[in-house]
């Protein structure tokens, strides 16, 4: 990002000007958190005589600051003089001109890290171990994987009382795979019972306590209530 900075000075000499023989114009500079403070340093030779061979030294210091962003890269940054002249004012008096060029890169801005709130840390705890009772539940009650029916050998098949037919047992792996795989967690609020629980899900208390400890309800229990699929 590249500025121009100007500054236009007065300068007093203590005695007449009559000509000004030599003048140049050096600069330091440093930064400072969110400014850049520094000195141009005027310097040269004149005659307060026309007719006169004597020269006179003068010299100058004039302090500035430039307000800068608080994010500057510093080993970008560079304050370079781009311009200078001067004019004759009165009889002792120069009024100089500068142009400072100003160049630098910003720092890009980290986005500060989002902290949880306590009630958020909270609830997103109470969530993950629904989830975890959740996939407990399932391993107990899900469906047996398709390795692990038995279809029975010819030998097996000779007592109708005590062997499963083969079609007999396709069937009832299917009817095995459309148990229950869907589920509701309800959190019990204030004024429900185990009897609103039921007319709002259409179940049994017996059903429900198959899955639940339904004899010490309280206000924020998670009651698991198993579906059928759609």
């Amino acid at each position: 990002m590249k500025n121009i900075i100007p500054f236009t000075k007065e300068l007093e000499f203590n005695t007449k000007v009559s000509e000004i023989k030599s003048i140049s114009l050096e600069r330091d500079f440093k930064l400072e958190n969110e400014s850049i403070e520094g000195n141009l340093y005027i310097t040269g030779e004149y005659k307060s005589h026309e007719v006169s061979v004597n020269v006179i030294p003068f010299s100058f210091k004039i302090p500035f600051t430039i307000e800068v962003p608080k994010n500057i890269k510093e080993d970008t940054l560079s304050l370079e003089i781009s311009d200078f002249a001067y004019d004759t004012l009165e009889d002792n008096k120069i009024k100089v001109h500068v142009e400072l060029e100003l160049d630098f890169e910003e720092q890009e801005e980290e986005e500060p890290e989002l902290l949880e709130s306590p009630q958020e840390e909270m609830d997103r705890k109470e969530i993950t171990d629904l989830f975890e009772e959740v996939e407990n539940i399932k391993e107990i009650i899900a469906p047996q994987k398709e390795d692990e029916i038995k279809i029975p050998s010819e030998e097996e098949t000779t007592s109708e009382e005590e062997n499963i037919p083969l079609d007999k047992a396709i069937i009832e792996k299917e009817q095995v795979e459309e148990e229950y795989t869907n589920y509701h967690i309800h959190i019990l609020k204030e004024g429900e019972n185990l009897e609103t629980i039921c007319n709002m899900y259409n179940v049994t208390g017996s059903f429900l306590a198959e899955y639940n400890d339904i004899n010490n309800l309280t206000v924020g229990e998670k009651i698991l209530i198993p579906s059928e699929d759609e």
